[in-house]
């Protein structure tokens, strides 16, 4: 029986290393059809429950969520007391305190939606390449870990868990640089959705306090 030396049997576990991290990992089949249905080509509607976990304060936070999101920049989001709503050309962010109501009107282009919760996940799957983490009965896991401090300067490693038949993204589970922890658990999504094209506007309240930055 011939036996690799140690040296040409190290260089072959660096490069396999090497093959499977970064740009370089051999992403599953299924992750095609993931960045097909999250292209933000096709409408998108679903809920979701938030679990963070902030290390350094040592504090754990729970919410709810509702995303909406269709082509042109036009989206919905809302999570807790808060919501971001895009039409495509005006943006408004609202925040409630009891009966108390703020509003931040900005034009859309003005804003950077590239970690917006609105485009996060297809901000994700856009940049990083994914490999296999775990696969088991319809469900398909795959993982993105940062190589280095620079590779990326928001997060340092990222779930995703898939419905393998239908490519749907069941949770999705993000580490940052400060090792925060954010696990999103998605419900109830559907693509395509059927969406009112008046959920893209967002209607002031009365009394509500507004800051209008569109001047």
């Amino acid at each position: 029986m011939h036996i690799l030396s140690e040296k040409p049997r190290i260089a072959i576990i660096v490069w396999s290393a090497f093959l499977c991290s970064g740009a370089f990992c051999q992403e599953p089949a299924i992750m095609k059809t993931v960045r097909a249905l999250y292209s933000g080509k096709t409408p998108i509607e679903t809920t979701f429950d938030l679990h963070i976990l902030w290390k350094v304060r040592e504090k754990e936070e729970s919410k709810t969520g509702r995303l909406c999101i269709a082509s042109g920049d036009k989206f919905r989001a809302e999570l807790g007391a808060q919501s971001w709503v895009c039409d495509g050309q005006t943006y408004w962010e609202a925040s409630r305190d009891g009966n108390n109501v703020q509003v931040v009107i900005k034009r859309a282009a003005d804003i950077d939606l590239s970690m917006h919760p609105s485009q996060v996940l297809h901000t994700y799957l856009a940049k990083f390449t994914f490999g296999l983490k775990e696969q088991k009965g319809n469900l398909t896991k795959v993982e993105w870990k940062a190589d280095s401090p620079a590779e990326s300067a928001e997060v340092a490693g990222i779930v995703l868990s898939i419905d393998t038949k239908s490519g749907f993204i069941k949770a999705l589970y993000i580490v940052d640089k400060s090792g925060n922890e954010s696990d999103y658990r998605f419900k109830k999504t559907k693509i395509p959705a059927k969406l009112p094209g008046n959920i893209f506007e967002y209607a002031i309240p009365k009394g509500a306090s507004v800051l209008d930055m569109r001047n």
